[in-house]
């Protein structure tokens, strides 16, 4: 009989198969499961070179998949001289004013200071005056410094003058194209606030600030890696492509698909990556610019596609949303990403898009906030599902904050999935539900209804815009509790075996890999996290606090909470 290098005993292991089965133990050999059974059962796959791991009655799960996030951003935003300005470090201006005097005492004059996560909604002074951020909040504190500082969702951007300057952004600067993004301007005058959203704009000013040089984006992913590892997260997916070559130091480009392959090659990474192809040249959303970057995308020959793949291509259908004509809404109705005068002609431009990005093979996970691109992307895929079938695409929406049962029902129909972010939930649903009517807002997030009708969701963080941990997720899933203590809708709260998938099948299911990983089933690879506590059996408002002990990939130990 096969001996084990590992066995796991003693242990309540979820399998998270089909039935959700609990095991007492498990054999691995050569970093694949060869038994899953009773302590009894597996000891028979020991000898004397067997390292034997006694689990002491904790939960075992199979290691999370991050379903959404950008893996080598997250390694660069763990560097401190990356500003984090989320709340609650940041409530008044005062505190992100203080944050940037303190970088600019660290870093030569001239030098870029960079960051990310300020949220306008939590500023004091924002918050009473109406307004974002603006160049005159940073420019006190920075006069010889550029200050770039990224929102939390990454999709806007407030820079000091010192920065437009340095990128030639002025009242000569031609406005751009609605899809491309807003330079704002001082009301009766040309002049920039510093103010700008969507990458169309951003772009102008990243295109200025050096990208990291390689051996960097290297240990930006290591470091990732390692903080992946401590929340027993073991694979995930990272948004880089040539359209993301100019955008935040280049940590969205192309150059980091071949250092994830050399890093695989040299058995350096502790987690698994499916890179989403940021195809639009420049961040820009159109069917020429996204075309145009899958004929310009060369990529490495990848050796084995457990440990690094790119099958997928990443498209934003909106930015702060693209709502509904009926919606019941509070403030701008928003608008595509995709170039259109009208939302008609953005809508056609969107579907062109998505038909001929599957008629080429490719799957498409497409970001989606707003109820109208989400509308449009269902009817978008189901045309070219119909007009080019094929087998299992598992074409997705990232987001899909405002789905509806009756979107769900369509998306059922044709394998259309959903990656969600439970922990966005948990940390901003008390404002993202001010957007709608009150009965409306609160039943947002809806992921087992929609699991019932038949979708496949998978759950993720979008890191580093919200925290690596999966279990603050899972708590609002199995709650509807947000972090400040406000609960809606528990009636459309998830049981927590349907979370668990989730975070786990569901997502291996998302990449085409659950013949390989998601559950801990024999022929799998061992990918394992063991919590400190059961999270099966205590109260659900206590999931969040829960720490992982140990977490396994490859059947290695890569984190171990001492």
């Amino acid at each position: 009989m096969e001996k084990a290098d590992v066995i796991f005993l003693n242990g309540k292991v979820a399998t998270v198969d089909d039935e959700f089965s609990l095991a007492e133990a498990v054999a691995v050999k050569s970093g694949w499961i060869i038994a899953v059974d009773s302590n009894e059962k597996i000891k028979k796959y020991l000898d004397e070179a067997t390292e034997v791991i006694d689990l002491q009655g904790k939960l075992m799960l199979p290691g999370t998949h991050d379903a959404h996030m950008h893996g080598v951003h997250t390694g660069l935003s763990l560097s401190p001289l990356f500003l984090d300005v989320r709340f609650p470090k940041v409530k008044k201006i005062s505190d992100l004013q203080e944050i940037i005097r303190a970088a600019v005492e660290k870093v030569p004059e001239g030098a870029w200071i960079v960051g990310m996560g300020w949220n306008e909604m939590l500023i004091e002074e924002c918050l009473a005056e109406g307004r974002t951020l603006k160049k005159w909040d940073l420019d006190v504190v920075s006069p010889n410094n550029p200050v770039v500082l990224n929102d939390y969702g990454a999709h806007r951007m407030v820079v000091n003058s010192q920065a437009l300057g340095r990128c030639d952004i002025s009242e000569k600067t031609p406005d751009l194209p609605p899809e491309a993004g807003l330079i704002e301007r001082l009301e009766n005058s040309r002049e920039p606030t510093g103010y700008l959203n969507e990458w169309g704009a951003q772009v102008l000013v990243w295109q200025q600030v050096p990208t990291l040089p390689a051996e960097e984006i290297e240990a930006c992913i290591l470091e990732m890696n390692r903080e992946l590892n401590k929340y027993g997260i073991t694979s995930h997916v990272d948004i880089l492509g040539i359209g993301g070559n100019q955008l935040i130091r280049g940590t969205w480009g192309e150059k980091s698909i071949g250092i994830y392959e050399k890093l695989a090659r040299e058995d350096k990474l502790t987690a698994r990556v499916s890179i989403n192809l940021l195809a639009g040249i420049d961040g820009i959303q159109s069917y020429q610019a996204i075309t145009e970057g899958l004929e310009k995308t060369t990529l490495p020959d990848f050796q084995d596609r457990n440990w690094v793949k790119a099958e997928t291509v990443k498209i934003f259908g909106d930015g702060g949303g693209w709502l509904r004509e009926n919606n019941q809404v509070v403030g701008d109705h928003g608008r595509s990403t995709f170039p259109g005068e009208t939302d008609l002609a953005q809508e056609k431009e969107l579907i062109k898009t998505i038909i001929e990005v599957h008629r080429r093979g490719w799957q498409l996970g497409i970001h989606a906030i707003g109820g109208r691109t989400i509308d449009t992307i269902i009817e978008g895929y189901k045309q070219a599902l119909e007009k080019y079938p094929r087998e299992n695409p598992r074409h997705f929406i990232i987001h899909g904050d405002d789905m509806t049962v009756e979107n769900a029902q369509v998306a059922a129909r044709y394998d259309i999935s959903m990656s969600v972010q439970a922990v966005a939930a948990y940390q901003m649903m008390d404002f993202m539900r001010l957007r709608f009517d009150e009965e409306y807002g609160n039943a947002l997030f809806a992921w087992d209804v929609y699991q019932k009708a038949g979708v496949n969701v998978a759950n993720g963080s979008d890191s580093n815009i919200f925290s690596l941990n999966w279990l603050e997720g899972a708590q609002f899933a199995v709650t509807r509790q947000t972090v400040s203590g406000n609960k809606y809708r528990p009636d459309l709260t998830s049981e927590r075996a349907d979370v668990i998938r989730m975070y786990t099948i569901n997502g291996a299911k998302q990449e085409h890999l659950e013949a390989v990983r998601g559950s801990i089933e024999v022929g799998k690879v061992a990918d394992f996290q063991i919590l400190d506590q059961d999270i099966l059996m205590i109260p659900p408002e206590e999931i969040g606090k829960t720490k992982v002990v140990m977490t396994m990939v490859d059947g290695k130990i890569v984190y171990k909470n001492s």
